[in-house]
């Protein structure tokens, strides 16, 4: 594969677009939404930025990277097309219906949903065996996490052809026995903000603290020693010991109050200036580059 199109031109989709460009690749961009495609290549050059790429190097990935007016122009040439619409079936689903009419039934096809069950995904595709799930994790010209899944119907040639491409790209290639909402890492992910919410229900604490203790303490060990390692390390009798004893305290919960509450008073979060905690405008642009800084320390060999 050297071209792939790429539906959804948003956070997800151009942050797509230049990690695989980065690697080479040419990438045709489509988005429904004018603006969106209009704004791909300021985008993109701040993506190269904080990347910290110098002019020289980011000129030939940059014209590696094209917006196409249309899904038509998109599908011209491509070996591969990624879809990364917006997180619901309905649109995903209609996505790859208009889709298949344009490429031919041999050509792959990967999804970037990050919850939505694969197999469902690909309900009413004319041929669902080329769909593969192929989460990346943001930002994805960053993170080197790329979790690769089948639906029901895939055939597996598409999966492993999909992770030989990732682990050449020098990515950390996954591979799920089967398809389950949420891969693994977004399982474990909101599993521990859905205890984070119950401690805040139950007056523990409030976010800052919560946020304090994940960064000083949990998110410290974890890019080093993973769960399972960790349960080995410290014994699975002591695992299953603390487990027996705190279990049952913990939330089973599948409503969610301490959201509910800010967000029927209009508070979305970074987007709406205020959720649970308060969003200044030069906070957002803080965040994210904090956030890619951080990664890119852990990502350095001690």
């Amino acid at each position: 594969m050297t071209r792939f199109g790429i539906i959804g031109g948003g956070l997800m989709g151009h942050g797509i677009a230049v990690a695989l460009a980065q690697a080479g690749h040419h990438v045709a961009v489509f988005d429904a939404d004018p603006a969106t495609l209009a704004s791909l290549d300021e985008r993109i050059a701040r993506a190269l930025e904080r990347c910290a790429m110098p002019p020289a190097g980011a000129g030939p990935v940059t014209a590696r990277i094209t917006a196409a007016k249309t899904l038509s122009d998109m599908v011209v040439g491509v070996d591969a097309v990624l879809e990364a619409v917006p997180e619901r079936l309905d649109v995903k689903q209609q996505v790859l219906d208009a889709l298949e009419a344009k490429i031919p039934a041999v050509t792959p096809v990967w999804s970037n949903t990050s919850v939505l069950s694969l197999t469902e995904v690909g309900k009413g595709m004319r041929h669902p065996q080329r769909l593969v799930g192929v989460h990346w994790w943001n930002p994805p010209y960053v993170m080197p996490l790329v979790e690769v899944a089948p639906g029901a119907e895939t055939d597996r040639r598409f999966v492993q052809e999909a992770c030989d491409l990732l682990t050449g790209m020098g990515r950390t290639t996954v591979r799920l026995h089967r398809d389950v909402p949420g891969f693994i890492g977004n399982r474990l992910q909101f599993a521990l903000v859905r205890e984070a919410l119950h401690l805040l229900e139950q007056d523990v604490c409030d976010p800052v603290t919560i946020d304090t203790v994940m960064r000083a303490s949990l998110g410290l060990r974890w890019s080093s020693v993973g769960p399972m390692e960790n349960a080995d390390f410290i014994g699975l009798d002591l695992t299953r010991d603390i487990l027996v004893s705190l279990a049952p305290h913990l939330s089973a919960a599948v409503t969610f109050p301490a959201l509910d509450k800010p967000l029927d008073a209009g508070h979305r979060g970074r987007a709406s200036g205020s959720g649970l905690l308060t969003w200044p405008p030069e906070r957002g642009e803080e965040v994210a580059e904090r956030l890619e800084n951080g990664i890119r320390r852990n990502l350095v060999e001690p």
